[in-house]
């Protein structure tokens, strides 16, 4: 009786917070027309052509080599992940093709992301589930990440395990819902301390602030251990105060999982992932 009378209240708080879908305070998406579309592209152009070739060498390089990874479509993904603030899309994507680059080397970053592509070598990395994309999204739109830390006790290279979070973003991307709304991470620590890669966690957080045209809306910490303060001490301060106000603790039974993360809405066992006793799957 106890457990649905929590699970109850969970829902109904779900059903407020659905009411008010901008829980986590991110700046509103304009109403997408054709029109703004077509001379917001246009304005990326103008303003991409201005940034001088040494500084864009990367996106001159995917344009000749890949010209498909970085056409309109990929461009207005970086539109709505700045809420179409052109000179700020811009300056991601730029950042962006440099990054890419130097996570997969010339010799893939070209290629599309896809396991038949820059990720053909990097099989083992995505099967032990580091970080996977949900089977569906939050209640507004946004995807679901879930990250499992834990996986960097794993023999694998932190080179392959990055490569698998860019994967993984761009995953989640093909849903238009989360190029405009964003996503939402679940995040399990490591188990053992000396298990956990700060210079990893450092790098997903440099990607995570400005580079992957993704608008992290928030980060569940589950269960987080004691430490979890010392892992923050290290990451906080590569993310940036946006993302730093953007981080919850989520502690104790399911049913006190369920009630905390009902104001986000996630409070229904369809919205908690199984390694945290629920019922939310990835996709793969």
């Amino acid at each position: 009786a106890a457990a649905a009378a929590a699970a109850a209240a969970a829902a109904e708080s779900t059903t407020a917070m659905r009411k008010d879908n901008n829980i986590y305070n991110q700046t509103a998406t304009p109403d997408e027309t054709p029109i703004l579309i077509k001379n917001k592209l246009a304005e990326f152009e103008l303003a991409l052509d201005d940034v001088g070739d040494k500084e864009k060498r990367c996106y001159l390089m995917a344009k000749e080599k890949g010209p498909d990874e970085c056409n309109d479509a990929h461009k207005l993904i970086f539109l709505r992940c700045e809420v179409f603030e052109v000179d700020r899309a811009v300056a991601r994507f730029v950042k962006y093709w440099e990054a890419r680059v130097a996570v997969f080397g010339e010799d893939k970053a070209f290629l599309p992301l896809a396991v038949d592509g820059a990720l053909k070598d990097d099989m083992e990395s995505i099967e032990v589930d580091y970080l996977q994309v949900a089977n569906k999204t939050d209640p507004d739109g946004r995807a679901i990440l879930l990250f499992d830390f834990n996986k960097e006790g794993e023999d694998l290279s932190s080179e392959s395990l990055l490569r698998v979070v860019w994967y993984q973003a761009h995953v989640a991307l093909t849903q238009e819902s989360c190029q405009k709304r964003g996503v939402v991470l679940y995040v399990r620590c490591v188990d053992r301390f000396t298990d956990w890669r700060p210079s990893l966690s450092k790098k997903i957080a440099a990607a995570a602030r400005g580079i992957l045209p993704i608008r992290l809306a928030g980060i569940h910490f589950m269960q987080p251990p004691s430490y979890i303060t010392l892992i923050l001490a290290v990451v906080r301060p590569v993310m940036g105060k946006k993302l730093r106000n953007r981080l919850y603790h989520h502690s104790g039974s399911v049913d006190d999982l369920l009630k905390s993360l009902s104001k986000f809405g996630l409070g229904d066992m369809d919205m908690l992932p199984t390694m945290f006793g629920g019922e939310l799957t990835s996709c793969l």
